[in-house]
């Protein structure tokens, strides 16, 4: 595996890959102090890692990305798949100490999470153009500390439970009609009671919108929480045992509300802001529980 040295020629994130403007969300006034910032560049555009076809928002304090946002072509003619083995890499133009490393992986259960799912951004016009965004989801930027059964699609099958990727080619699956795009923001949920594991906190928690245009061009946000508390419980002991572990629909306000990031201009894509929340959830329920894919509202 190598890796294309021209930072610069790196594209990132397409907020108008869907025809519509989904652009990054805005950091709050809460948040915006702990942000990584690019050295010589003024603005939002500050704040933003690039890579090919994804952008990340690091979270300096956290050493974790505040956001990751990739485009994601279902219809391209080239896509890498994995090969080899995996070799991480850390972001040249960020010090390494505001990056959570190697050195947290070993020797426990936690593998190294892809926020930027590999699939997701391993596309292009190009074998090359596949191949680089491919080796660009393997940097330490886009990785966050996750339960293998979290993050591993046949231990979560053994354990019968549903992970972001069964969720992303359930929607991708219903909008063949809009060209197959899609638009993925995710992050982990970051509190002062995560348990801290070699001086790093693990998030508990960890969020997923998926924005895309429907059959009638409508544009939609759906926003997902994902939970490994029960999972990473004994984490001080090193000792970790599987708990409760269910993937939630949510409102798009409510991941503001964890993150503290600014998605102001996707509530109105919601499908729980009209009016499909009431039908689908308990009363006083602020959250639907997905025990099947067929549970998601879209």
């Amino acid at each position: 595996m190598s890796l294309d040295p021209d930072y610069a020629g790196r594209k990132g994130y397409d907020s108008r890959f869907l025809g519509v403007d989904a652009r990054l969300p805005k950091l709050t006034d809460a948040v915006r102090a702990k942000a990584f910032t690019l050295p010589g560049v003024r603005g939002d555009a500050a704040y933003e890692l690039k890579y090919h076809h994804f952008s990340i928002i690091m979270n300096r304090e956290a050493r974790l990305a505040f956001v990751a946002a990739v485009n994601v072509d279902a219809t391209a003619e080239f896509r890498q798949t994995r090969e080899g083995t995996d070799r991480w890499f850390i972001d040249p133009r960020m010090d390494a100490a505001f990056q959570a490393g190697k050195e947290f992986y070993a020797d426990n259960p936690l593998d190294r999470g892809h926020l930027v799912r590999r699939a997701d951004a391993a596309w292009g016009g190009s074998p090359e153009e596949a191949a680089q965004a491919n080796e660009d989801t393997f940097h330490f930027t886009n990785c966050s500390p996750q339960h293998e059964i979290f993050n591993q699609a046949a231990k979560a099958r053994n354990e019968d439970l549903l992970l972001w990727g069964n969720i992303e080619q359930h929607i991708a699956g219903q909008i063949g009609a809009s060209g197959g795009r899609l638009s993925v923001f995710n992050g982990p949920v970051f509190r002062s009671t995560d348990r801290s594991h070699r001086g790093l906190r693990i998030p508990k928690e960890f969020w997923k919108i998926v924005v895309y245009r429907n059959s009638a061009r409508h544009l939609k946000a759906l926003a997902f929480i994902l939970s490994q508390e029960g999972l990473i419980a004994d984490l001080p002991l090193e000792d970790f045992a599987v708990g409760p572990y269910r993937p939630f629909q949510v409102r798009v306000q409510r991941i503001e509300a964890r993150t503290k990031l600014d998605f102001a201009y996707l509530r109105d894509a919601d499908p729980l802001e009209q009016g499909a929340f009431e039908s689908h959830s308990a009363p006083g329920s602020n959250s639907i529980l997905l025990t099947s894919i067929d549970d998601i509202v879209t």
